[in-house]
């Protein structure tokens, strides 16, 4: 890449975002008829060609103060002096905790005693993904405007900068 100016820079940012903007809205158009569960990978191709797998990540299962006054209770009796005067309890130690329960699968200490306040939820939920084949991106090269789907106002062959069929 050459050395841009700022103005170069800023012009080229705001083309880019103005073709991501398409793109999301593209990808929020045809992501609910994907129809995939939570850890199904399906291929995605085209004709005989592979282009890679889609798929949906697992949910993040991630320990979570539930119930604060519990929580802190709890701390208040087993490490006071990670309780602090609000009375709430040091991040620290509340990460160290929660690192704890996320090892033993569970609201329960080292000892197998339970933490009251702390459970288990979900963080990040589940995204679709795609991951290419080697060489995928070779395809749009031979990609032909008659081989996408429709996509009603959304001009993926436009978008993709995919030629278009002769008449």
């Amino acid at each position: 890449m050459n050395d841009l100016t700022p103005k170069e820079a800023r012009l080229a940012f705001a083309l880019l975002k103005m073709r991501q903007s398409q793109l999301s809205q593209a990808l929020k158009l045809v992501m609910p008829f994907i129809e995939q569960e939570p850890g199904d990978k399906n291929a995605a191709k085209l004709g005989a060609a592979r282009l890679g797998k889609v798929a949906m990540t697992e949910p993040e299962v991630k320990p979570q103060v539930t119930d604060r006054e519990k929580f802190v209770a709890y701390v208040q009796e087993t490490a006071p002096t990670e309780v602090e005067q609000v009375p709430t309890v040091r991040a620290a130690y509340q990460a160290k905790v929660l690192e704890t329960v996320a090892r033993m699968g569970g609201p329960v200490d080292e000892h197998g005693q339970e933490i009251p306040g702390v459970g288990l939820g979900y963080g990040a939920s589940p995204q679709q993904r795609f991951y290419p084949d080697d060489g995928a991106d070779a395809l749009l090269a031979v990609v032909e405007e008659k081989d996408l789907p429709d996509l009603g106002d959304i001009d993926l062959a436009a978008l993709l900068g995919i030629r278009r069929s002769e008449p």
